[in-house]
């Protein structure tokens, strides 16, 4: 199975190519708090009677999806997850102000679900997905011809 750093052209060394604990570690602190936080906004929506706290259950919830997607084969860089927890929080900080000040004036759980679950959803297309590069791609060409800098050097562009 092609990794997904692999379809996106990203190098790799070959220390990181090699899955190891420390790896799905840190992909955890940096991909899991989204998801954490998400499985924690279920949990308080819901009202279940659950055995664990509602941190605890976010927690279980968060860890489930990432050592799921890891053993599945899904293992991103550390590039790309620090690139998903940059892209997560500021998608979500941008949506949730626009929400508020736009739609709803007060959050209510099911639109703390639906924001979290949409910056997660947008992260990770921007991140781990071909389109996600070609998007990258489009935006640091923009930005450069908006500055009038010169065109990126083809052999120097590490996405």
């Amino acid at each position: 199975m092609e990794r997904a750093s692999d379809r996106t052209g990203e190098t790799r060394s070959p220390a990181e190519r090699t899955p190891s604990f420390g790896h799905l570690l840190l992909v955890w602190l940096l991909v899991g708090p989204s998801l954490w936080s998400l499985g924690s906004a279920v949990a308080d929506a819901i009202q279940a009677e659950l055995p664990l706290s509602t941190m605890g259950a976010g927690l279980l919830f968060g860890t489930i999806v990432v050592v799921s997607f890891w053993t599945a084969g899904f293992q991103p860089s550390l590039r790309a997850s620090f690139g998903y927890f940059v892209a997560e929080l500021s998608i979500y900080l941008v949506l949730a102000v626009g929400v508020v000040t736009v739609f709803v004036p007060t959050f209510t759980p099911w639109v703390t679900i639906a924001v979290q679950l949409v910056s997660i959803c947008l992260a990770a297309t921007l991140v781990f997905t071909p389109v996600g590069a070609n998007i990258r791609n489009w935006f640091r060409r923009h930005v450069r011809s908006l500055l009038k800098l010169p065109p990126q050097d083809r052999s120097v562009d590490h996405d």
